[in-house]
């Protein structure tokens, strides 16, 4: 019997959200520059969107948890007031660091591991801030090519590990 998931585990729905949060209290940002930062992250969405995809069911959980890091990474770059080539490569970072990830929830919840791989992916972006940060002056890539990557590689993905709940975890896991 085939599991789809229904919930939404869309990863910018508990990264996007609580980094923005948290930060906007650490360090005492505005509403507009809250906002600022939103609309940063969803011009980055959008081109993921457009030119691959945001959904775990088409391209796994690197689509998903991978494109919310690259949106937040975005924003926080853009909070921070970092130019457009750090902006850039602070979503390209992100992303770069979920190619491959599966979506494979535990009876087809988006308890286990979904939850967790927010929580992991808001510290990616803060840490993809870093990086940008420091080393966006030798990059290699571009954040257009890493998301063609990611394309590409989802749908390499078998089916069972996007979104059925069929394979990785979501079979081999003791219920």
């Amino acid at each position: 019997m085939r599991h789809i998931v229904t919930a939404p585990t869309c990863g910018s729905c508990g990264v996007l959200p609580a980094v923005l949060k948290y930060m906007q209290e650490k360090n005492h940002f505005s509403d507009s520059d809250i906002l600022r930062a939103l609309a940063v992250a969803g011009l980055i969405g959008n081109v993921v969107r457009t030119n691959a995809s945001i959904s775990g069911a088409e391209c796994g959980c690197q689509a998903e948890v991978g494109t919310a890091c690259s949106m937040e990474a975005a924003a926080l770059a853009e909070l921070f007031e970092m130019g457009i080539d750090q902006i850039e490569y602070a979503a390209e970072v992100a992303m770069e660091h979920h190619l491959g990830l599966t979506c494979d929830p535990v009876c087809g919840l988006v308890q286990i591991p979904c939850i967790e791989r927010n929580a992991v992916a808001a510290m990616r972006a803060i840490n993809a801030l870093s990086l940008a940060n420091f080393l966006y002056a030798s990059r290699k890539g571009s954040f257009d090519v890493v998301v063609e990557t990611m394309y590409q590689t989802g749908k390499d993905i078998s089916h069972l590990y996007r979104e059925t709940a069929e394979g990785g975890l979501a079979k081999l896991y003791n219920q």
